[in-house]
């Protein structure tokens, strides 16, 4: 005769949620969805929001002014045309610069090392004398590559650097020698970007900073 087994205990349904509970659970379930609704749209608006140059940006395809008649230190011509797919900054200075070219250098140098190995490496930069007489070419790159050891001087006949400091819009005039013969030259202290595609694109103040500076040549780059 088979076991008998205990009558089991009879069944009972959860009693249901109160009204105010499923108010409240509706209540979470809308304020999680905004939520992430926000959150969403911030990071949408964030990846899509165009950059905002710290410089003035300049409109327009065509290539950059040539500098055509000017010479890197080993006498080898400079090819604007050889650095497409970078960025180079274009400043025009000077070595016994007080003020204007180390602290353009020197920011220029500071954001390259802000950036990541990439973008720095696709990063260039041009110094072109203003003062031919003193700015031999030894000196030149010596000057600049305190700096950077990456950063290039570019020298020449004073017809060329006139030609190309006019076609970049630049000014430039050397002042009256001291006693000693010394003296100052008044120039354009812009430095310039000239993009991947061989345009010039961004002309920055002196008092760019290397943050904002950083920031504009990732997006040119970008």
């Amino acid at each position: 005769m088979p076991p008998v087994l205990p009558d089991s205990p009879p069944r009972t349904e959860p009693p249901a949620p109160s009204p105010a509970r499923r108010r409240l659970v509706v209540g979470v379930a809308v304020l999680a969805t905004v939520a992430l609704g926000i959150v969403v749209a911030w990071v949408l608006v964030n990846a899509f929001r165009p950059h905002l140059y710290a410089g003035t940006v300049l409109q327009g395809d065509d290539p950059a002014p040539s500098l055509a008649g000017l010479s890197y230190v080993d006498g080898t011509p400079v090819d604007l045309a050889a650095y497409r797919g970078e960025v180079v900054l274009v400043f025009f200075g000077y070595t016994n610069c007080p003020d204007v070219c180390p602290l353009t250098l020197s920011d220029a140098a500071r954001a390259i090392e802000l950036m990541d190995a990439d973008d720095a490496d696709r990063t260039n930069l041009l110094m072109v004398s203003v003062d031919p007489e003193r700015d031999d070419p030894t000196i030149l790159e010596e000057y600049v590559g305190f700096f950077d050891p990456g950063f290039r001087g570019v020298g020449g006949p004073v017809d060329a650097i006139d030609r190309a400091a006019s076609t970049y819009g630049v000014y430039y005039q050397l002042g009256e020698p001291d006693e000693d013969g010394d003296y100052l030259v008044d120039h354009t202290g812009a430095l310039m970007g000239i993009g991947p595609d061989g345009a010039l694109r961004v002309l920055w103040s002196s008092s760019v900073g290397p943050e904002a500076l950083a920031a504009d040549l990732h997006a040119l780059l970008s």
